[in-house]
């Protein structure tokens, strides 16, 4: 169940995010007012500005606070966070890395895309309120260590595991942190977890074919597994955008899982850390073979454990508060349903195929899919 003051508080980021700008009423501190300009579109459509972090901060701002964004004669009122805290949807000023340039984005969503946004464009901000959103900033901050040393062993290190929730065979299904990508330091790890389980056929979420063979021309390349099977034709890639919202995205997703089910387990699908991608992909697949939603929250929020070690009986307000703003949220959006009283009741087998379905997917892939994980 939501709780009372968690719902007050992202009630309230909501409706800031849909809200503009009103010097009239804000008397903005002009002594803080930065001046900026895009300099790139990120591949999620968030506009990186020519402004690091650490000069940023430099005049005076600070994590938790709100801002006034304008770009030309559209203004924008948002959080400063330094990672994705807003509610699917909502905006924010992304202000991570002290060395990293400061972007607008949308979560879950494309910022440029949906409000016109090119490189090039000017942009002002100001202060719209001190530590305004400072208790969300804090209750969402999560950083994860990316040294092996740091974690218990090699499968929570790479965020591997078998899925098995509702009729899921065991050894059909596993998913992991990127095998191929190793910006994050895991890969050679994922690599060795799927080759021991026998991996037959992969679903990529996250890259390109192009971003694959970038991948395996580099010097450092180890992941041999990986680039067996991708020669071998059984690794399909999706290069999914974060916006699970749009039409594109569940496109995307039922021609993955249509190569699944063309193709033979055991499957693996992966991301980048495998964790809101792979997540959401999971759930599908769980969903599809009838298990129960304390299942698919139970697999989904072990990603949160492996990374940040989050349980519900040692931080049961910041679980919670990751569990509202990804899973349920990805839920509600898949199934129509519009609270977890409603979400509890419905059958969830039937409204993830209804969701298929409409996203291109055939009744007989499908039905396929649903023998072989079986």
């Amino acid at each position: 169940m939501i709780k009372k003051i968690l719902l007050i508080l992202i009630v309230g980021v909501m409706g800031l995010q849909l809200s503009s700008c009103n010097p009239i009423e804000q008397d903005p501190d002009q002594s803080m007012l930065v001046q900026a300009t895009v300099i790139e579109i990120e591949k999620y459509g968030h506009a990186v500005l020519n402004v690091t972090t650490a000069d940023f901060m430099a005049v005076g701002y600070e994590l938790g606070d709100i801002v006034c964004v304008r770009f030309g004669t559209r203004e924008y009122t948002m959080p400063l966070f330094d990672g994705y805290y807003s509610n699917p949807g909502g905006l924010l000023l992304r202000a991570s890395d002290a060395e990293e340039c400061i972007a607008v984005c949308i979560n879950y969503g494309d910022f440029s895309d949906v409000n016109g946004i090119s490189v090039g464009d000017t942009v002002e901000i100001t202060m719209s309120e001190k530590a305004g959103m400072l208790a969300i900033q804090e209750l969402y901050a999560l950083q994860y260590s990316n040294k092996r040393e740091d974690y218990s062993d090699d499968a929570s290190f790479a965020n591997f595991r078998a899925v098995t929730a509702g009729r899921i065979g065991y050894g059909k299904l596993y998913r992991t942190a990127s095998p191929i990508n190793n910006e994050k330091g895991r890969a050679v790890y994922a690599d060795n977890l799927i080759e021991n389980a026998g991996v037959a056929t992969i679903l990529n979420l996250a890259d390109s074919d192009e971003d694959i063979e970038e991948y395996l021309s580099d010097a450092d390349f180890c992941s041999e597994y990986y680039r067996a099977l991708y020669e071998g034709g059984k690794v399909v890639a999706i290069d999914l955008t974060g916006n699970f919202y749009s039409d594109d995205f569940a496109a995307s997703v039922a021609e993955g899982l249509t190569f699944l089910a063309r193709n033979n387990p055991p499957y693996c699908i992966h991301c980048t850390e495998g964790k809101d991608r792979a997540g959401f992909t999971a759930m599908l697949l769980e969903a599809l073979m009838g298990a129960t939603l304390d299942e698919i929250v139970c697999d989904y929020m072990l990603s949160f454990y492996n990374y940040y070690g989050i349980e519900k009986d040692n931080d049961p307000k910041r679980y919670q508060a990751v569990l509202d703003t990804n899973l349920l949220a990805m839920l509600f959006h898949v199934t129509g349903a519009e609270s977890i009283e409603i979400l509890g009741q419905m059958n969830l087998e039937a409204a993830v195929t209804e969701y298929l379905l409409d996203a291109g997917m055939l009744q007989d892939d499908i039905l396929l899919l649903k023998e072989k994980l079986g």
